[in-house]
């Protein structure tokens, strides 16, 4: 999913797909008022409509929610003087970068019925303070291994086990990864100097710095890689279709994923837009984001049971063991760490 790693769904055809959209959406019908969201696509588009969409168009009449193709923050910087999207959903540290860059409403909460009802780390703020996004789904960043040839690991530093050369998987240049590894030998998102040490250590025995977050299952599947940096989500699906893989969140921790949603600067349907951001908050819309894609739930009231509570992420202990990334700080290391990974992994 990317250059310099920023963007888990961005894919080279957005851009032309969002090109287009944006053609078509010009011919809307006079009598509607067209909310316009920016999505994902496949499968999560058919929960996002059942649960979201369709709901939220039965309570406002006349009101017509269109799914677009996925936008990055660049697509809503080219289209600042006009714009055509509603609301966008994009990545946390995307959201952010948004907000700082202008491109943002403030999220009203008197417009957000559920407001009170969300964890802290679903909130998305700017460097002015003013929240921009709302999370909607939670995910988790670890280690997915295979259960037949590793215990389950306590420690990111596993990946440099000789035991394992040649059988290990990175997600390449992805920020995640750069920050576990600092972690795991003494440094922190301040201090990324272990990590580029590290990293460089490893290189040559890691099967692959996979280029897309798909590319780790074929790898688990065939027992080709038996560690990978990875989602919770995927790593259960995985798991559910019968391969011998388990997921952990070691000692230093994991990296919390976050799925936002903001109101685009200058929408001309901004109440509208942030009515549709509080039926993403909605508990049937969670559940059913859990039940499908093991997508932890944003707002407290949520109630899960049984093995699905305790695969996602799932209430305050499981955010605890998650980081959250000083997003703000990072943003501004982004190229350069860019660099040091690139040539950590050239050997």
């Amino acid at each position: 999913m990317r250059t310099l790693a920023v963007s888990r769904r961005w894919a080279t055809t957005a851009p032309v797909a969002l090109l287009a959209f944006l053609i078509m959406a010009g011919f809307a019908r006079a009598q509607e008022v067209q909310l316009v969201v920016s999505s994902y696509g496949g499968a999560y588009d058919e929960v996002f409509k059942e649960y979201i969409v369709e709901p939220f168009e039965r309570e406002n009449p006349g009101v017509r929610v269109v799914l677009a193709p996925y936008a990055t923050v660049t697509n809503l910087a080219a289209q600042r003087a006009n714009p055509v999207l509603d609301v966008v959903q994009l990545d946390d540290f995307d959201i952010i970068d948004a907000a700082n860059r202008g491109l943002l409403e403030v999220l009203r909460p008197e417009n957000i019925s559920r407001w009170d009802d969300l964890y802290d780390q679903a909130f998305l703020k700017g460097n002015d303070g003013n929240v921009y996004g709302l999370t909607n789904v939670f995910g988790a960043w670890g280690i997915a291994y295979n259960t037949r040839h590793v215990d389950r690991p306590e420690s990111w530093r596993v990946f440099w086990d000789p035991a394992y050369r040649n059988r290990v998987a990175f997600m390449d240049n992805w920020i995640p990864d750069m920050l576990m590894a600092a972690r795991a030998f003494g440094g922190d998102e301040r201090d990324m100097e272990p990590a580029w040490r590290a990293i460089a250590d490893i290189s040559p025995w890691v099967k692959q710095f996979y280029p897309s977050f798909s590319a780790p299952q074929p790898l688990l599947e065939s027992e080709e890689v038996w560690l990978a940096s990875w989602f919770d989500g995927r790593t259960y699906a995985l798991q559910a279709s019968g391969v011998p893989v388990d997921f952990a969140i070691p000692k230093e921790g994991g990296i919390l994923i976050r799925g936002g949603l903001g109101v685009v600067k200058g929408s001309r349907n901004r109440e509208l837009a942030e009515k549709l951001i509080d039926f993403a908050m909605s508990v049937e819309a969670q559940r059913a984001f859990a039940k499908n894609f093991f997508y932890g739930p944003t707002n407290r009231r949520v109630a899960l049971e049984g093995d699905l509570a305790e695969k996602v992420v799932y209430g305050d202990a499981d955010l605890a063991q998650l980081l959250v990334p000083d997003w703000a700080y990072i943003l501004t290391q982004r190229s350069a760490w860019t660099d040091r990974w690139s040539r950590a992994t050239i050997w």
